[in-house]
């Protein structure tokens, strides 16, 4: 039995030096995002508690700047998957392309069915990755949108009521 003639490529250190950092970039711009939001909604509670309103009106005023919050701080979190899974998309194609380019390197027989396979493996995942986007878009766009939209039918029923 032949051995095939090159070794399957690795990537390069420095792309994976590039990679891990553009991944702790990632994480960190996330990171001062939530931290952020996780400020703003603090404030405002502090706010709320040191405000002279009337209860009623302190705590309607609360509520809706909370509900707010929770809405930010779900975006924040879709945001932070989003741009880590686009990073991994990114890693995915490079690694790909290296391996289309070592497999052209190999025999006929090992070259034809894995080039197939990685072919197939890559449409399936690119398949993915774009109905997943399409979830977190959908997600983090219409979240914020219809909890705001039930807080505000609710407020509007209550003063109905009263």
């Amino acid at each position: 039995m032949n051995a095939p003639t090159a070794a399957w490529a690795l990537p390069r250190l420095e792309q994976q030096f590039e990679f891990l950092n553009e991944g702790a970039d990632i994480a960190n711009r996330n990171f001062e995002r939530l931290l952020s939001t996780q400020f703003d909604g603090c404030r405002d509670w502090m706010r709320a508690i040191n405000t002279s309103q009337e209860p009623a009106r302190q705590l309607e005023q609360h509520l809706d700047q909370s509900l707010h919050l929770s809405c930010a701080l779900f975006v924040a979190q879709v945001s932070a998957l989003t741009d880590a899974m686009q990073l991994v998309e990114r890693n995915w194609a490079e690694q790909q392309r290296a391996l289309l380019v070592s497999l052209g390197t190999q025999p006929e027989a090992v070259n034809a069915p894995l080039k197939k396979a990685v072919c197939v493996s890559s449409c399936a995942f690119d398949s993915m990755s774009k109905a997943t986007r399409q979830v977190a878009n959908f997600a983090s766009n219409r979240f914020a949108a219809a909890a705001v939209s039930a807080f505000q039918q609710a407020r509007d029923k209550m003063a109905e009521s009263s």
